[in-house]
């Protein structure tokens, strides 16, 4: 999938274990094998919010897809391929649920 990312936007390391499907604790030992490049953005491990150049990175090096909201609106609605994202990411979503309740 690609990410349009959004300049300005903050996300925390919680929510980027949560899209992982990881618990936040393995995802804090995924961080601190990075802590040299995530040192040099400027990132320490006690920072709860990541910065923009920093979700960038950990989502491209992790393969975390990140949701259409939480992505750069703009670019996202002037892409072709918009309506093949967001129809991935919903059945992407749908099948996470359908495992999560036992159907498949």
């Amino acid at each position: 999938m690609i990410n349009f990312y959004d300049k300005k936007r903050y996300i925390s390391k919680r929510i980027l274990a949560e899209l992982a499907d990881v618990s936040p604790r393995t995802f804090r030992r995924y961080l601190a094998t990075r802590r040299d490049i995530l040192t040099a953005m400027g990132v320490t491990p006690k920072t709860k919010n990541l910065p923009p150049h920093a979700v960038r990175y950990v989502c491209e090096d992790y393969c975390i897809d990140l949701p259409p909201e939480l992505q750069d609106q703009k670019a996202l609605n002037a892409s072709p391929l918009r309506d093949i994202i967001i129809r991935s990411w919903n059945e992407e979503q749908a099948y996470l649920r359908s495992r999560r309740k036992g159907i498949i």
